[in-house]
């Protein structure tokens, strides 16, 4: 893969996530709604591939892109080891994570994960 195309894919990574991070600030309780109805589920375990494909696409374009080469490598990695997680993990634990983000978890909280969603993917998208 050349150095370009893996720049477009980085690119479409760190704008999806600018935009999923800012409509978790604005518009936590709605976006918190389509959210739930996407990926709350009994079935855990297809899940793993949102960040299994991330964290690896991560990985790889960390080594096209050295300017932030250690951000994006280590976002990668966590995007493994979640996906991993959500494959191999015990199910009462996954539900249990999951029903508290979707559930129990304070519009704070959620705004805050949005908001560094949002930092973190404008630093890679400048740096580009």
């Amino acid at each position: 893969m050349r150095e370009w195309d893996m720049n477009i894919v980085l690119y479409v990574l760190a704008i999806l996530w600018i935009v999923v991070g800012t409509f978790l600030v604005l518009y936590t309780e709605s976006t918190l709604g389509i959210l739930k109805k996407l990926f709350f589920t009994d079935h855990f375990r297809w899940l793993a591939a949102l960040p299994l494909i991330f964290g690896i696409l991560l990985v790889v374009g960390a080594f096209f892109h050295k300017e932030m080469f250690w951000l994006v490598f280590v976002l990668g990695v966590l995007g493994i080891l979640k996906g991993v997680f959500l494959i191999i993990g015990p199910s009462a634990q996954i539900k249990e994570l999951v029903d508290w983000w979707f559930h129990k978890a304070s519009e704070r909280t959620i705004r805050l994960n949005g908001l560094i969603s949002v930092i973190l993917d404008t630093a890679i998208l400048s740096s580009l």
